[in-house]
């Protein structure tokens, strides 16, 4: 049986807030000795002069592309990250994206959706495997 848009809704929201007690919790170790600082980490519909552009958690259906953007800070040293994303639980891509030593970095990667509609989300991994931030996301059905 199909959940109500209002059910979905609470659904997705209270396992946003597990998902974001549990990031906040594994990140402290992480953040004591992290290569650079996350300002932001957002999925939306475009990039745009280097912003990005219709930043949500929830897109329609008939969305084709999601766009996942990384502000990072205070980089130390040059790193590859990864952005991976996941439909479901399962992984069906995986971004290399370097950044250099600086003040400031912003870099992106975008993923065709196709007709997968339902729950995914992106994973921000350092050259460690270690997920050092998360943005969960839903296509609407």
């Amino acid at each position: 049986m199909p959940f109500s848009p209002v059910t979905r809704r609470t659904l997705f929201t209270v396992g946003l807030s597990a998902m974001l007690v549990l990031a906040v919790g594994t990140a402290g170790a992480w953040a004591q000795n992290a290569p650079f600082s996350i300002e932001r980490l957002v999925v939306g519909t475009d990039v745009a002069q280097r912003e990005p552009v219709g930043v949500t958690d929830l897109f329609p259906a008939g969305t084709e592309t999601v766009f996942c953007f990384l502000e990072a800070r205070n980089i130390s040293r040059p790193i590859e990250v990864q952005l991976v994303w996941y439909f479901g639980d399962e992984e069906v891509a995986r971004v290399p994206l370097a950044l250099d030593a600086g003040p400031r970095w912003r870099t992106y990667a975008r993923k065709k959706i196709g007709d997968r509609q339902g729950n995914w989300k992106v994973d921000l991994q350092d050259d460690a495997d270690q997920v050092l931030g998360s943005v969960p996301f839903v296509v609407e059905q």
